[in-house]
């Protein structure tokens, strides 16, 4: 091992070879149905770089982006819009039944994609190389968000009832992904949309509640799931509406609450560890009217994208920091990270692998969140084998690092 450690610090004196990239915000506009980035690097936004779903009135719902691809799960027209970041085109759509409804993917390794299917009730199973449906099986009713998380996703099913027209407790489907069959379900609040993922190892589940409907008005809550157990280990009341969840590399929990109908839209925000409320209903961090979605960057900043027609960079305390006007409706975004890129400047070079080095061999600091650029081989782990990846790339012109598993952590 010795050995193996002197001869990678000797080669890190010998090469500057460097992919860099600008730092980019892909965002789907879902109202106009178009594609826009935000160049975060110079401050540009480009929009309507090209139309989004296969036909007019398709509803954009969410965008995944892998290096040079961006997968656009569009539900209206069942299908996902694989786009060339390169080219900035279309290079395929994936199919889904007529009226499935497809809301929401996680991918689990470099071949493999789960979709859930709002009104089939089904979860999808998908080949991101060939861009085909491998199955579909019922996971349960309404089920909307998924997480991936120890070869097994998480998929939050709603248990909307649309006879009576109401929301009954929903519950969290486990699903076997090794064996690809549903496990068991977990019993949570009325209404849970999304999930993710805390500095833990911990799975925070939004439960959004009826939104005040009904007899019985019933208000955001967040469960708190033990992925070993999968049992329930916590729940605490958030009040208010709140729907997408993001969790900050410095665990500090994020919530759209949207503020559609009235002059503004609200985030909430929560210590994710110790569960501390920071903002609620009763003093939110405002933000534009329709804010629908957060998402977490790599800094501990966070975006909201909203119906105001903007997307929004806030510093943790929910300030301000850049405001950029979109197209219409922005609903969902995803950032250009690069695998290989461990130190997170959107560089692959020498300094990534030194900082492996030190991390694998000297117990250096982690890697830079989303901590996945780290696994450049794409597998199901942190070790020397992406440590050789790295030097066959940088040294010897071997492949590109890749994007596996990047449900990965080092919790």
């Amino acid at each position: 091992m010795n050995k193996l450690l002197t001869l990678f610090c000797g080669l890190l004196i010998l090469s500057n070879i460097s992919l860099a990239n600008d730092e980019i915000a892909y965002v789907i506009n879902t109202t106009d149905e178009t594609l826009s980035k935000i160049n975060l690097t110079t401050n540009i936004t480009t929009n309507n770089i090209l139309p989004l779903g296969s036909d007019i009135n398709c509803a954009p719902n969410q965008i995944v982006v892998r290096d040079t691809l961006a997968y656009v799960v569009v539900s209206y027209t069942n299908e996902i819009q694989v786009i060339n970041l390169n080219t900035e085109s279309t290079i395929s759509f994936i199919d889904l039944p007529g009226g499935s409804n497809p809301f929401r993917m996680a991918f689990y390794d470099t071949i493999y994609a789960y979709l859930t299917c709002l009104v089939s009730g089904t979860l999808a199973k998908i080949n991101i190389k060939d861009f085909f449906v491998v199955s579909e099986t019922p996971i349960g009713n309404g089920p909307e968000g998924i997480m991936i998380y120890n070869h097994k996703a998480y998929v939050a099913n709603t248990n909307y009832d649309f006879v009576h027209y109401q929301f009954n407790d929903g519950y969290i489907t486990v699903y076997d992904l090794t064996a690809d069959t549903a496990m068991y379900e977990i019993n949570v609040g009325i209404n849970p949309q999304y999930l993710s993922l805390d500095m833990s190892g911990r799975i925070h589940v939004v439960c959004t509640g009826n939104y005040g409907f009904g007899s019985t008005p019933k208000w955001g809550m967040i469960y708190i799931l033990d992925p070993i157990s999968d049992m329930v280990i916590d729940s605490f009341a958030t009040g208010g509406s709140p729907t997408s969840i993001a969790i900050t590399p410095d665990n500090i929990s994020y919530l759209a609450a949207s503020g559609y109908y009235d002059n503004y839209g609200s985030v909430y925000s929560y210590n994710a560890g110790t569960f501390e409320i920071y903002h609620d209903e009763f003093n939110p961090i405002v933000v534009d009217t329709g804010c629908w979605t957060v998402v977490a960057y790599q800094d501990s900043t966070f975006f909201d994208a909203n119906f105001g027609d903007y997307v929004v960079k806030h510093d943790s305390s929910g300030a301000e920091l850049a405001k950029y006007a979109l197209g219409d409706g922005p609903s969902h975004l995803d950032f250009n990270y690069l695998p290989g890129d461990a130190n997170g400047d959107f560089e692959i070079n020498v300094s990534d692998l030194t900082d492996l080095v030190n991390w694998i061999f000297k117990g250096g600091d982690a890697p830079r969140w989303p901590v996945w650029r780290a696994n450049v081989n794409g597998d199901f782990g942190y070790n020397i084998a992406d440590l050789v990846y790295m030097v066959n790339y940088i040294f010897k012109g071997g492949p590109a690092p890749i994007i596996g598993s990047t449900w990965l952590n080092i919790s």
